[in-house]
């Protein structure tokens, strides 16, 4: 527990952490106010259809916090204050990835939280929990659309946290090896937009010959969002996986970075 309150000591005295807890709130009430501007008439729907791009900022916020969660401690040596206080490496490991699963539920409550109040207030939330379909003059509520608003809210909380800690997984193992955060983080945007790059060119020209090029993490990752709740087929065709294939890759291929995040993190040396 020392440790635990050691991260969100650090965290809420931060003035990054602040910025980005309120951007996350603001954004929301910034696109419905686009929106308005943008086509009064069909404002409400546009906003509802787009989720008021609530979530926006919370990936690159996450990278963030995963790339320099364990390299500023090496960069401003505040791990050997830390380690000095009797926590053993594999506690105060284990701290910081219970404090980056609260940033992860923390922004997104966030986020929503913002996202119902924007619609309350710039748009009555008239139409709340009802579908939006497509028709000649763009979209519009139906009165009986299914699923719910909160079905989405809820699946694209299970679907960003398996995407968001995939990927985030790799940053906190890359960033165990470093002792910059600045490098860390960059490093880890870089071997995302890499992977996505490698990933799709691997599947469309080895696929046939090497069929284990499926499960490589980045091609498991690019699918998440679309495959986690809906078992879409034409993501199969495109990712090769299943849902259920997906889902339990993402979770182990999460597990294995995680655990090498850790063991690099007990063993270096101070």
């Amino acid at each position: 527990m020392q440790a635990i309150r050691q991260e969100f000591f650090k965290s809420f005295h931060r003035l990054n952490y602040l910025v980005f807890s309120l951007i996350t709130l603001v954004i929301p009430f910034v696109g419905g106010i686009a929106y308005l501007i943008r086509d009064h008439a069909h404002a409400e729907a546009d906003f509802v259809m787009h989720h008021g791009y609530y979530d926006s900022f919370i990936f690159i916020f996450m990278l963030v916090s995963f790339g320099s969660i364990l390299a500023e401690e090496f960069q401003f040596d505040t791990i050997k204050v830390i380690a000095s206080r009797g926590n053993s490496r594999r506690l105060i490991f284990s701290a910081k990835v219970i404090k980056l699963i609260f940033d992860y539920c923390f922004w997104f409550f966030i986020a929503t939280a913002s996202y119902l109040l924007s619609w309350l207030v710039e748009f009555g939330g008239t139409h709340f929990g009802q579908a939006i379909s497509l028709g000649n003059k763009g979209y519009y509520f139906a009165a009986n659309g299914k699923p719910s608003e909160f079905t989405f809210l809820w699946q694209n909380f299970v679907t960003n946290l398996l995407y968001i800690f995939l990927i985030g997984s790799i940053t906190l193992m890359i960033s165990s090896f470093l002792k910059s955060n600045a490098i860390a983080i960059a490093s880890a945007f870089i071997i995302w937009l890499a992977g996505q790059i490698i990933s799709a060119l691997l599947m469309n020209l080895f696929y046939k010959q090497l069929p284990l090029i499926k499960w490589n993490p980045f091609n498991v990752n690019t699918y998440i969002a679309g495959q986690a709740f809906s078992d879409s087929k034409a993501l199969t065709l495109l990712s090769h996986l299943s849902q259920p294939e997906i889902i339990i890759a993402s979770l182990v291929w999460t597990g294995i970075f995680l655990a090498i995040a850790g063991i690099v993190f007990n063993r270096r040396n101070l």
